[in-house]
Parts: structure tokens; sequence; C-alpha cells
């Protein structure tokens, strides 16, 4: 058998409307547009291979590729950027004067690139090699290209990861400053806030200073609560109505105008203190998640534009092991990208949002495994060429022995001082005066087992309560409490390409700790053009006991 790999890159050149150039004798007026629906865009595939490759629809791939393909994908390991990934590679075609029209006239940015490995049987009685159809070649890479290198002889093409496609910054609208909800001219050029989910204590934007109007959210939003200088008791709701414009509020109260247009709210008294409220944002389309990969998924689909065909279709199953409520608020004043927010959804809680071999986006999750869950591959010593250790980062080894999980984040800080109103009760005073509490996982006995454990900053989340932030730091510290060892682990190229950032693999080797079948999960891959073989990092957790054999505790890893 041979082995090779075909490249295919899709081109996307939008066409704008054109009018009709024909008279229309009396069907229309002359130089309307046509009837006829015309596609904004054009989609045109171009395919190649490295040993060359034709498929069983005789579509050839032209053996242009000269390096196919230089990648390293990896999963951040840091206590404070748990979650994060990272894609970068390239692949090098042969610049043969065919692509030139495409260099110059089509745009390169961001084009959806997709990388397949097979292989071709030869057929000895007529001394020919026979390609298998393109459904069963095996998925390698799926992402993007980023603006193309060409040079004399060759044309390089660097790779990113689906993740890429969020480098734009979030569809909201701007104020234009005529006034009304307009906003005034203070708020001119301003994007409208945005609220999805819980938030707790947040600071509505004034978009009308002389009418007193405020905006929470660019979608629909339930207010729960009202506070000036953190009192409640001082304006009183006076009801929602469909345009705040229509009447004014009785001295001491307010209205709500909400919709799917916005939020807004409008005071009958020019207040002397801050004004901030507790609120759920909904989005504009009417969808109300409350966990917090629920509403990064939706915000991906309706804030971002992202096609749901980027989304992997595990996305659900992931999600329904994850329930976690919570909710950001972005007041619209700093550019936000979507790998801001999913930065800022997803921090501290263990998840990542991994680009997968076929180009889609899946959260996982970096945990201690559950007791009988299947490993997705079992790796022994006939099919790892080479092991080496890597050292984890200095934050996570030695073990960690306390994690300090944030939640029911205050988004405006409010201490004792002319900015709190006087009858703001002791309470509120305390939950306003810092910007997170937290849930705390400690095991003080590694503190006497281990010279100078770990001991992670306080992390922020956008969790909104206890109970889920408990789960968490409980989860980072079962992954992270006891002492974890992460080793690059070489194997051919066909067996790496069965697993994926965030596969749960079983691995054994003549090295120590791993002696015997020991679970580990990928965290990294690297792979170079022209190399059979492929490098994992794997992080090794150990193996999970029954928990019916811990009689009432929980299973713990050996």
């Amino acid at each position: 058998m041979s082995r090779f790999r075909i490249v295919e890159i899709d081109l996307i050149n939008t066409i704008p409307l054109r009018t009709g150039e024909t008279p229309a004798h009396g069907m229309r007026p002359h130089g309307t547009l046509a009837r006829v629906p015309t596609s904004l865009e054009t989609t045109e595939t171009l395919r190649f291979s490295d040993l060359g490759y034709v498929d069983e629809g005789h579509r050839p791939y032209h053996p242009l590729v000269t390096q196919a393909f230089d990648v390293d994908r990896g999963i951040s390991l840091t206590s404070d950027a748990l979650g994060g990934t990272s894609t970068f590679g390239s692949i090098t075609l042969i610049n043969d004067g065919s692509l030139d029209g495409v260099i110059t006239q089509w745009p390169t940015d961001h084009l959806p690139v997709r990388i397949l490995s097979g292989e071709k049987t030869h057929d000895r009685e007529r001394g020919i090699w026979i390609d298998p159809p393109r459904a069963d070649l095996q998925p390698v890479f799926g992402g993007l290209g980023s603006l193309w290198q060409p040079g004399r002889r060759s044309l390089t093409i660097p790779l990113l990861g689906a993740l890429s496609w969020l480098s734009v910054g979030l569809v909201s609208r701007i104020y234009g400053g005529a006034g009304g909800l307009d906003g005034d001219s203070n708020v001119l050029g301003q994007t409208m806030p945005i609220l999805r989910g819980t938030a707790s204590n947040l600071t509505p934007v004034l978009i009308d200073a002389a009418n007193d109007v405020y905006q929470v959210s660019d979608g629909p939003a339930h207010i729960s609560a009202l506070y000036e200088g953190g009192f409640a008791g001082g304006i009183a709701f006076a009801g929602t109505v469909s345009d705040l414009y229509a009447q004014s509020p009785a001295p001491g109260t307010y209205l709500i105008q909400s919709g799917q247009t916005g939020t807004w709210i409008r005071l009958g008294t020019k207040p002397v203190y801050g004004i901030t409220v507790d609120a759920f944002g909904s989005f504009p389309s009417g969808a109300a998640p409350t966990s917090i990969l629920d509403i990064l998924r939706q915000m991906l689909l309706e804030d971002f534009l992202l096609p749901e065909a980027y989304l992997d279709t595990g996305w659900d199953t992931v999600s329904g092991l994850a329930p976690w409520a919570g909710g950001w608020f972005w007041s619209g004043t700093d550019a936000v990208t979507g790998q801001d927010v999913v930065r800022t959804l997803l921090s501290g809680l263990g998840l990542s949002i991994v680009s997968t071999r076929t180009g889609t986006l899946l959260p996982i999750q970096l945990a201690v495994p559950w007791f009988g869950q299947d490993p997705d591959l079992i790796l022994t010593a006939d099919q790892i060429t080479e092991i080496e250790p890597v050292a984890l980062d200095t934050s996570l080894s030695p073990p960690t022995w306390r994690w300090r999980i944030g939640w029911g984040h205050n988004f405006t800080v409010q201490t004792t001082g002319s900015g709190l109103h006087p009858q703001a009760p002791s309470d509120r005073q305390a939950v306003i005066a810092t910007s997170d509490r937290y849930a705390v996982w400690a095991r003080t006995s590694l503190r006497s087992r281990w010279r100078v454990p770990n001991d992670p900053a306080p992390v922020v989340t956008a969790l909104s309560d206890i109970t889920s932030a408990s789960s968490i730091a409980e989860s980072h510290g079962q992954l992270w409490g006891d002492l974890r060892t992460l080793w690059a682990v070489t194997v051919p190229a066909d067996v790496a390409w069965k697993v994926d950032l965030g596969s749960y693999i079983a691995i054994q080797a003549p090295v120590p700790g791993l002696t015997a079948q020991t679970r580990g999960l990928v965290v990294s891959e690297h792979a170079r053009a022209g190399e059979a073989t492929v490098t994992l990092q794997v992080l090794v957790i150990g193996n999970t006991t029954d928990p019916a054999q811990q009689g009432d505790f929980l299973g713990d890893i050996r």
C-alpha cells in the first residue's frame, strides 16, 4: 500500500447584485433588480494531492502538494488559562502558474481547508495503483487557510483552526446619536450593550441623559431588581410599556420597555447615586438559554453569524454534562471578538473549544474520566516508536492544594463612601464591595506532602451560583490535586488520526508510571510534512476505581 494525502480548498467569492439591462416591456420598470434570485457568493473547490488522486466522481486531485502538512495543535495547561486552544501550521504547493489568477483575483484569507489521508492499493495483475473512494479517506485536518504566500516556485498556505472564524467582532448595533432610543451625542458611535444569561449589579448605559433613559441589552431582558447606590427600595417599579417616550414615569418610579430590539429603563426622577440592576438577558431572536455552554453556542450562531455547520454534532452531549448556569454583560465600550467571548464564558470551567479534524467546533472537558468510560484508543509499546517526558507548567506541577472558583460576578464594585445610598443594607454592601465570591476546594494534607504545592490565584468565571462553582472546584481538585505527568508519545500517523484533542486513551509503555495500562488525555498534536509519525502529548491521569468498592466515598485515582 502507498499512503497519500489530499488537500481541498474552498474559494468563496462575493458577487454583487446586478440590475437588469433589458427593457421590461411593461412587465416591470426598466433598470430594476431581476426577479430571478441571485446568489450573493459562489464557491469553487480546488483539489490537490501529493501523489495524485482521482475520486469516484472522476475529479482529479493534481499532484502539486510538496508538504502536507506541518501542524501544531494544543490545549493550554496553566492554572489561569485552562481551556485555551491553539492551532498553527502550513501546507506548501508547487507554484506552476496555474493558480496565478486565484492569487491575484480572489480573496484568499480564512478559506476553508480540508486535509485527508488514505492508502492506494496495488493491483498486481494490471500493475496499477487503485485509488480508494473519497468517503474512505481519514480526516486529518479541518480548518482555515490564512493569506497565501506565493513564491517563484512554491505557494505556502498558513493553516489556522476553525476557531479563527471567531476573530470577528460582535454583530451589534451602534448608536446613531439621533436622540430617543438611538442615543444622544454622549453615546454616538458606541456599540449597544449586550446581556446574555444572568448578570448581577450591572450598570446599564445612560443613552438619554435629558430623560434619564438607560439601556440594559440589545435584546429582551428580565430585570429582577434595580438599585440606586446599592439600595433597592428607593425607586419603585411602575410597569412595562411599549413606548418609553409616550409618558413620563411618576417621580420615584421607573418604567421598562423590552422587546426584540432591546431593553430600556426610564426613571421618573434623576438619581443621586449610580443605577445598577440584576437581570437575565435573552437573545433578539427570543432564545433564552441558561447554561453557559448553551449561551455560548447561541452567541456563536446569532451574535457572530457562525454557520451552524461549523458546530459539531456532539456539542449538545457535552452541554448536558456541564449544565452550569451563568451569563455575562458587555457594556459596548470595548471591542469584543468571538474569541474574547469564548475566553470570558469558559474561563476557569475546565472546558475547551477545539477544532476537530473535520473542521467543526466541539467543547471538551478537562476532567477525570468516570469509572467504566471506554478509551478511544489503546496505545502499547508495539505502536509507540518514541516516548519522552514533558514538563508540565509550574502552576500545575507540583499538585495544587487549593482551588477558588468565582461565582456571581459583580459587574459594578461599590465600596463604602459617597457612592453608596445611606439606606443600603449592610448585607448588600458586603456583596457589592467585591467583584466575586468563591467556592473553594482544598486538601490541606498536600501542604505537608509537598514542600511547595501550588495555590492557583482565584479564578473569575461566568457562573451565577455557588453549587456550580463548587462542582467545578471539586473537579479541578480531583484532576490537579494529585501528581500528573505529561508525555510526548510518537506513533504512526494512521494511529494518531484515530483520536483528536480531548480524546481519552489507554497507554502502556516501559517508563515509570506506565508499565500497566493507564488512562490519559490527548492535549496536543505535532505533525510534520514528510514524516510517517505524529507526536501526541498525553496527560496521564490514572485509573478510576469502582465507586461501589469505595463505600460511602466516590472513586479515587490510584
